[in-house]
């Protein structure tokens, strides 16, 4: 069976195909090594992919800067080509580390699994939102004030609280990642897990609600925004 591989903002038909576009970031494609990678959604793909990190936070650190390709050989990393790159990131501070988009597909945590599962649960809404500011004519950015051309070019962003503070706070009510239990559509898909219990997803919904703060904004402005800590912001 091939299992698509779902992100917040992109999908592939099958792990293979999510390789390739990932690694033709940083081999035959437009950047050459030590290249920052600056089209805005190569960028947010990478950013997406880093949230599901099983070691997201110490990837992070301080904040993401932006991505470049980096060779493997500059890592802790031995028995490699010395021509063989990779991607790396630059945090706000100065300091790098590589970066396996491989780790981020292929291996899950509790917290990873169960972020895709609530993200998915209000995905209907996530897409109304969108569709209700086509209706009312105020299909622009809320950031630059920018007007789009085509559905698909605006972002759904959540601020004051962002998804990880939502998410974060939900599943601390809920008694942690772990009580927040996911299926993955019987093998169905690979990444993009769905709530198991009817009573999480009811309260989840419940607390969406009350608390999501979405507005619209570039891929560009969305990849941009900073990433807040997740205990930063209390409902």
């Amino acid at each position: 069976m091939t299992i698509p591989v779902v992100l917040p903002s992109f999908r592939w038909p099958s792990k293979k195909a999510a390789f390739d576009a990932f690694r033709l970031l940083h081999t035959g494609g437009p950047y050459a090594a030590y290249d920052r990678i600056t089209d805005p959604s190569h960028d947010l793909m990478l950013r997406e992919a880093l949230d599901l990190h099983p070691e997201a936070s110490e990837k992070i650190g301080g904040g993401v800067d932006y991505f470049y390709v980096g060779l493997t050989s500059d890592g802790d990393k031995f028995n490699v080509r010395p021509d063989a790159t990779g991607i790396w990131i630059k945090r706000v501070d100065g300091s790098e580390v590589d970066f396996s988009y491989r780790t981020c597909i292929q291996n899950h945590t509790e917290e990873s699994d169960a972020k895709e599962g609530l993200r998915l649960a209000v995905e209907d809404r996530r897409l109304s939102y969108r569709d209700d500011r086509i209706k009312a004519g105020t299909f622009a950015s809320d950031v630059s004030g920018i007007v789009f051309s085509d559905r698909n070019e605006g972002q759904v962003i959540y601020d004051e609280p962002s998804w990880g503070q939502l998410t974060y706070r939900f599943a601390e009510a809920e008694g942690g990642w772990d009580r927040i239990l996911v299926h993955s559509g019987h093998g169905g898909i690979l990444i993009g897990s769905h709530l198991m219990d009817t009573g999480v997803h009811t309260r989840w919904l419940e607390f969406y609600d009350r608390y999501a703060n979405r507005r619209l904004a570039t891929a560009s402005e969305a990849a941009a925004r900073p990433r807040p800590r997740q205990d930063a912001w209390t409902p």
